[in-house]
């Protein structure tokens, strides 16, 4: 093989580094894309649970949340719904940190500077995403989705150092 086939084969192995990223991105977007209408729960949740049933296993709380207030005990419907997807966001976002890392392991050799630069990446993402719902009917993007989105990240990325760490740990003892 040639120098010029070696490195069109070493180039294209750091882009198939950055197709799992891709296609979430792609799913994160349609999910950001569609009507809140379309994304709810609530109708489920109605037709599977009697609301007093749900009443009884939610706590007592209030939650303020961007200008929204959702109270529990009187809707808990919706409680249940926000924590579902703030849940998600959560999700969605931990994995898009761990793929952002993933996608810089060719091109950043040190395990501590690829996390800030994965974190930067879903940071950016994460503000596209919301400006995205600014165009989607029955949508609210908001500054603090951004917030949680970046702590689903940073959750990742600590997740990935314990792996990581544990791993080593492991290698370590076998050598000794």
């Amino acid at each position: 093989m040639s120098r010029k086939e070696d490195y069109s084969i070493a180039t294209l192995k750091k882009l198939l580094y950055a197709l799992p990223l891709v296609l979430w991105l792609l799913l994160i977007f349609d999910f950001s894309s569609q009507p809140y209408s379309k994304q709810s729960i609530i109708p489920f949740m109605r037709e599977h649970i009697e609301e007093h049933q749900l009443q009884q296993v939610v706590p007592d709380v209030t939650i303020r949340y961007n200008h929204s207030v959702i109270h529990a005990k009187e809707n808990p419907y919706k409680f249940v719904e926000f924590l579902f997807r703030k849940g998600a966001h959560l999700f969605m976002y931990f994995m898009l940190g761990l793929q952002a890392h993933l996608l810089l392991v060719p091109w950043v050799r040190r395990l501590l500077l690829r996390v800030p630069c994965a974190l930067l990446i879903v940071a950016a993402f994460a503000s596209l995403d919301e400006w995205n719902q600014s165009f989607t009917g029955d949508r609210t993007p908001t500054p603090l989705d951004v917030m949680v989105d970046l702590s689903g990240a940073a959750i990742g990325q600590i997740a990935l150092l314990l792996v990581v760490g544990v791993y080593r740990g492991v290698k370590y003892r076998k050598r000794i």
